[in-house]
C-alpha cells in the first residue's frame, strides 16, 4: 500500500469520492442485472456494452481514487517542501555573506595593527578599535559580538563587555590561526553567553611579514535571524512547524519551540520525500531538504530544514478559491490521460445509447421495454458523469491551487532574497566609507594627485575583485570630482577618473547626517553604470578631526545582471517567467522576452490568470518589504514588486462541450404525428437527421483516408450489411459546415445512413463530433430554414425547436440537415472518382 492510500482515511473530499463512485458501480451492476432479466431479447445488443462500461468505470474509480490521494499528497509535499527549502536556501546565503564578511575583516588595516602591536601598545589602541568594530557591527546587524584574540586565545578585543572572558578555549581559535581561509563551526563555546551553542566564523590576522597575530570571530545572531526566516517562509494560515536540523537529526532551531524544542531528535524521511512520522505521542507528515548551495557553498555541513504538520489538519481544503478556475486548461499529462479515458467510456456510453433508441424505434412491440431500459441507462450515465466530472474538478482545483502556491512561494522567495541582497549593499558602501585610505586621500592627500589615484584605484580594486556583484566603486570628492575608480569606463566611453559626478550625486552625499545613513540613486542608466540602468548606493566619507564630509563613495550595484540571476536562482526548472518591476509597474529585469525591460505589465492582481502566446498562466505579485532596517527604519523604498506566472496549460477557446447541455422534445399536442430525429454536433453547431434514415452510429476506428479527390471526403469505412460487409463514403461534416478549427482528441463519430428506398442499407457515413440524443417532436416545433442562410441552405431542411434541461429553462434551435441534398453533392463526384 502507497503511502498516499495509507492517509486516504485523513482526506475527506477523497472518501467522499470515494464512496460516490462505489454507489455508481453498484448501480450499474443493478442496470445490467435487470436488463438481463426484464428483455433480454431486447436488451442483447447493449449487454455487451453495459459489462464493459461497468468494468471500465470500475477501473477508472480506482484510478481516480488513486489520482486524487496522489494530487493531495502531491501538494502538501509542494507545500512543506517550499517552506523547507526556502529556510535552508536563505539561511545558507546569508550565512554565505558571513563567510565574506570575516575575510574581509580580517584584512582591515587597523585590525591587523591593533593585533600586530606590542601588548603595552594595543591598551591605548583598544577603545578606538571596539569603536571601529561598534561601527561595523552597527551596520552589520547580523552580528551581536565580535572578537579579536591571540592565536593562542588570548582577549584582545571583544564588543559585548556583559561577557567575562579572558582566554577562549573554543577550538575555533587553533583552527583559524592556521587555516587559510574562514573557519566556521557551530557548537556550545565559551565566546557566547552561559556557553550555549554559537555560530561562529572565525579567520586569522596576519601582519606585514604575513604571520597570524591574530584571531577575529564573528559570532551570528542565528537565533534572530532564523525567527525573521520562520516569519518570512511560515503563512500564519497554515498549520506547519519548521525546524532546522544538524548532521545528527537534532533540532537547531524551531518556530515552536513549545511544541518541537530545541534538541529534540527527529527522525526525517529521505529528501524531498513525504514521510510519516511520530513525535511527542502525534503523528506528523514532514518533508526535509537541504540546501541547493549558493556559489558553490552549502552552509555548515549537515544542516537541513524539515517542514511538519500534523496528520489530522494536513488535507484540509486549502483550494476553495480554485473553484472559479474549473474550466481552465492544465498542463498536466496525468489528468489528461484521465480526462481522455472518462471522454471515451461517455462518447461510446452515448453512442450505444444513441443507437439503441434508433433500434427501439424500429421495434414496434418492444419499443417502450427497450426505451425503459435505455432510460435508466442514460440516467446512469448522467449521474456517472456528473461524479466523475466533480472528481476530476477536484483533480483540478487541487492541482491549479498548487501552482498557484507555488507561484507565491516563489515571488516570496525573490522578494526575500532580493530584500537581503539590497541589505548587504547598504552594508558595504557605508563601511567602506570609514576606511582610513579614502580617508586620508579626500581629507589631505599627499600633494600628488596622481600617486592618491593610483593609491584609490589600487584599494577600490582589491575590494571590487572581491565583491563582484559590483560593476565599479567610485570615489570623489566634495566638488564631485571623480578621485579612484576600481575599473575605469568600457571601452569607447571617456575615462572616469578625474571627470565629474552628476550634482544630484553630491547633493546626496550632503544630506547624509551621520555613518549610518546612505542613499541610493533611481534605478537609469548614468555615465558611472557605462550607460545601462543600475542602483548606485552612496555614502558620505569623512575626515580630519572634526569628522566632516570629504567626499562619498559610490557602488554601482551590477543591477540587471544580479537581479536576473536572482530570478533565475528562483525560478529553476518551473515552467513559466518572472520580473522585476519598478513601483510604476514597468519592467526592470525578466527572465522571458515577453516581458522586455521598459514595458509597463498590466496590473493584474495576485492569484490572477491571464494569457500569454497561446498558455494560461497563474499569477503572483509581491511587494518587498525590507529586512532587518534596510527599508524598514531608513527611510528607504524603492518600490519595486516581484512578480511570477507559472504556466498551466494551453488556451482552449471552448469552455463547454455540447453533449453536456440536456435537450428535451417541447410539448406537443399532436402526438400522434411526432416524428423521430436523432441529433448530433459538429463544432459549435448543433445538428439532425430523421432516425429513420440511419442504421447506426460507429467509431472512427477503421475509417481509411482515402478522399479520391474530393476536399470534404473524410475517407472510406467498412461497416456491416446484414451478414456481410460494405464499404461506404464518409463525408467530413467539419470541412462540408465550414468548421475550421481543430476538434478535441475524443471527437469523431461515424453516422451510416441508409437510403429511402432502402433504409437498412448502409450507403453513406457522415464524420461528426459527438451523438447528443434521439428525440420525439412535434410537428409544430419544425420551423422552415430562414432566408439568408446562403450556401448552407441547400443542405438544411428546416429548424427544429428543443428545451433546454438547464436551471434557466430556455430554447435552442437545431438544424435539421437534408439528407438528400447531402448525397446529391457527393455520390455524381464518388461515382465518376
Amino acid at each position: 500500500m502507497s503511502l498516499a492510500d495509507e492517509l486516504i482515511p485523513y482526506m475527506r473530499r477523497v472518501q467522499a469520492a470515494e464512496r460516490d463512485l462505489r454507489d455508481l458501480n453498484l448501480l450499474w451492476q443493478m442496470i445490467e442485472a435487470s436488463s438481463a432479466i426484464s428483455c433480454p431479447e431486447e436488451a442483447e445488443s447493449i449487454l455487451p456494452m453495459l459489462t464493459q462500461t461497468r468494468v471500465r468505470f470500475a477501473s477508472l474509480q480506482k484510478r481516480l481514487v488513486s489520482q486524487l490521494a496522489g494530487e493531495c499528497v502531491a501538494e502538501l509535499r509542494d507545500e512543506l517542501a517550499a517552506s523547507a527549502q526556502c529556510t535552508i536556501d536563505i539561511l545558507v546565503r546569508n550565512l554565505f555573506e558571513r563567510t565574506a564578511d570575516v575575510g574581509f575583516l580580517a584584512t582591515d588595516g587597523p585590525v591587523c595593527a591593533f593585533c600586530a602591536a606590542p601588548a603595552d601598545v594595543r591598551a591605548g589602541l583598544r577603545g578606538e578599535l571596539e569603536r571601529r568594530l561598534g561601527e561595523y557591527r552597527d551596520k552589520y546587524t547580523v552580528y551581536d559580538d565580535i572578537l579579536l584574540l591571540s592565536p593562542r586565545g588570548e582577549l584582545l578585543a571583544r564588543l559585548d563587555s556583559s561577557q567575562p572572558l579572558s582566554h577562549s578555549h573554543d577550538e575555533i581559535v587553533g583552527q583559524a590561526a592556521v587555516a587559510r581561509g574562514y573557519v566556521e563551526r557551530f557548537g556550545a563555546s565559551d565566546l557566547a553567553p552561559d556557553g550555549q551553542p554559537a555560530l561562529l566564523y572565525g579567520h586569522a590576522v596576519h601582519d606585514a611579514a604575513g604571520h597570524c597575530c591574530g584571531v577575529l570571530v564573528l559570532r551570528f545572531r542565528s537565533h534572530d535571524e532564523l525567527i525573521r526566516i520562520f516569519d518570512s517562509v511560515v503563512q500564519p494560515t497554515r498549520n506547519v512547524a519548521v525546524v532546522l536540523l544538524d548532521a545528527g537529526d537534532r533540532v537547531i532551531a524551531s518556530n515552536d519551540p513549545a511544541h518541537i524544542p530545541v534538541a529534540a531528535r527527529l527522525h526525517p524521511a529521505a529528501d524531498g520525500q513525504v514521510g510519516l512520522t511520530s513525535f511527542g505521542g502525534r503523528e506528523y507528515l514532514s518533508v526535509t531538504r537541504a540546501t541547493h548551495g549558493y556559489q558553490g557553498y552549502t552552509g555548515p555541513k549537515g544542516w537541513r530544514a524539515q517542514a511538519m504538520t500534523s496528520v489530522l489538519t494536513a488535507f484540509r481544503d486549502r483550494n476553495g478559491d480554485a473553484e472559479r478556475f474549473d474550466a481552465l486548461p492544465l498542463g498536466n499529462e496525468d489528468l489528461a490521460r484521465i480526462q481522455h479515458e472518462v471522454d471515451a467510456i461517455n462518447g461510446d456510453l452515448r453512442r450505444v445509447v444513441w443507437n439503441g433508441r434508433l433500434a427501439a424505434g424500429t421495434r414496434d412491440g418492444e419499443q417502450a421495454r427497450l426505451k425503459a431500459v435505455l432510460r435508466q441507462i442514460n440516467e446512469a450515465g448522467s449521474r456517472t458523469r456528473e461524479s466523475v466530472a466533480l472528481a476530476i474538478r477536484n483533480l483540478y482545483r487541487s492541482a491549479i491551487g498548487r501552482i498557484g502556491h507555488q507561484s507565491g512561494d516563489l515571488a516570496r522567495l525573490a522578494a526575500d532574497i532580493l530584500d537581503r541582497n539590497l541589505y548587504e549593499r547598504a552594508n558595504d558602501c557605508r563601511w567602506w566609507a570609514l576606511s582610513p585610505v579614502l580617508e586620508q586621500a579626500l581629507a589631505e592627500g599627499s600633494g600628488d594627485e596622481v600617486a592618491d589615484a593610483e593609491t584609490l584605484q589600487h584599494v577600490l580594486a582589491h575590494i571590487n575583485s572581491l565583491y563582484t556583484v559590483y560593476a565599479r566603486l567610485v570615489v570623489f570628492d566634495t566638488q564631485g570630482c571623480v578621485r579612484g575608480v576600481s575599473r575605469e569606463a568600457a571601452d569607447g566611453l571617456p575615462p572616469l577618473t578625474g571627470s565629474r559626478v552628476e550634482p544630484a550625486l553630491t547633493q546626496l552625499v550632503a544630506t547624509l547626517g551621520d555613518g549610518q545613513r546612505y542613499a541610493v540613486t533611481p534605478y537609469a542608466a548614468s555615465a558611472l553604470s557605462d550607460g545601462v540602468p543600475a542602483w548606485c548606493y552612496v555614502a558620505a566619507v569623512r575626515g580630519g578631526p572634526q569628522r566632516r564630509t570629504v567626499g562619498g563613495i559610490a557602488i554601482v550595484f551590477n543591477t540587471e545582471r544580479e537581479l536576473r540571476a536572482m530570478l533565475d536562482d528562483v525560478l529553476g526548472d518551473s515552467a513559466g517567467m518572472a520580473a522585476f518591476v519598478d513601483a510604476q509597474g514597468r519592467v526592470m529585469v525578466s527572465t522571458t522576452e515577453a516581458w522586455p525591460a521598459g514595458q509597463l505589465l498590466a496590473q493584474r492582481e495576485h492569484g490572477a490568470v491571464f494569457e500569454q502566446d497561446g498558455a494560461q498562466y497563474t499569477l503572483a505579485r509581491v511587494g518587498t518589504h525590507g529586512y532587518r532596517e534596510f527599508k524598514q527604519h531608513d527611510g528607504y523604498e524603492h518600490g519595486v514588486q516581484v512578480v511570477v506566472a507559472l504556466r498551466l496549460g494551453p488556451v482552449e477557446r471552448r469552455r463547454g462541450q455540447q453533449h453536456e447541455v440536456n435537450l428535451q422534445a417541447l410539448p406537443t399536442t399532436r402526438r400522434s404525428e411526432q416524428r423521430e430525429y436523432a441529433l448530433f454536433s459538429v463544432g459549435a453547431g448543433r445538428f439532425a437527421l430523421p432516425a429513420g434514415l440511419l442504421i447506426e452510429a460507429r467509431p472512427r476506428t477503421g475509417l481509411v483516408n482515402a478522399r479520391m479527390g474530393m476536399a470534404d471526403m473524410a475517407g472510406l469505412l467498412e461497416v456491416p450489411d446484414q451478414r456481410s460487409s460494405r464499404v461506404v463514403p464518409v463525408l467530413n461534416m467539419r470541412a462540408m459546415l465550414g468548421v475550421h478549427y481543430a476538434p478535441r482528441a475524443a471527437d469523431g463519430v461515424v453516422l451510416v445512413l441508409g437510403t429511402h428506398a432502402q433504409p437498412g442499407r448502409p450507403s453513406l457515413g457522415l464524420l461528426v463530433d459527438d451523438v447528443s440524443a434521439v428525440l420525439d417532436i412535434g410537428p409544430e416545433h419544425l420551423q422552415p430554414v430562414p432566408p439568408g442562410m446562403g450556401m448552407r441552405s441547400t443542405l438544411l431542411g428546416g429548424l427544429l425547436r428543443l428545451g433546454c434541461g438547464q436551471a434557466d429553462g430556455g430554447e435552442v434551435l437545431v438544424q435539421l440537415l437534408n439528407a438528400e441534398a447531402l448525397g446529391a453533392m457527393v455520390l455524381p463526384d464518388l461515382a465518376a472518382a
